[in-house]
């Protein structure tokens, strides 16, 4: 056996990753954890599925059909409890994952309006 000494070099000192720059949006409305029956359209398609997150300006879809950011779409909103419809004139779809997507509603009827705050403040 031969002696001698190993030498070990130091370690080097562990950098942290470099910090991720995150972006939160707030909303703008509170949502609710609400599941209705919705049927979708535009100019390219027609569709059904379930709106979930509800508020009083967006939610999310879970549809028949994908649709692509920046897709105008009119709505009709079937609310729980024998709730009456809601329709919605137009809103814009803002991302979309496969057949889920989220939409922000742009323009309502008054009444329409009305009825869907109406829900939404009986949930509170």
């Amino acid at each position: 056996m031969t002696g001698g000494n190993k030498q070990v070099a130091p370690l080097a000192p562990r950098s942290s990753p470099a910090p991720v720059a995150t972006t939160f949006q707030l909303r703008s409305f509170r949502r609710f954890s609400i599941q209705c029956s919705v049927y979708y359209s535009s100019d390219a398609l027609q569709g059904t599925g379930v709106a979930w997150n509800l508020s009083l300006n967006g939610w999310r879809i879970d549809g028949t059909h994908p649709v692509e950011p920046g897709t105008v779409v009119t709505l009709c909103v079937f609310l729980p409890d024998q709730h009456p419809t809601v329709f919605i004139d137009r809103a814009v779809v803002r991302w979309s994952r496969g057949q889920e997507f989220g939409i922000e509603v742009n323009e309502i009827k008054a009444d329409e309006h009305a009825r869907l705050e109406q829900f939404v403040t009986a949930l509170v």
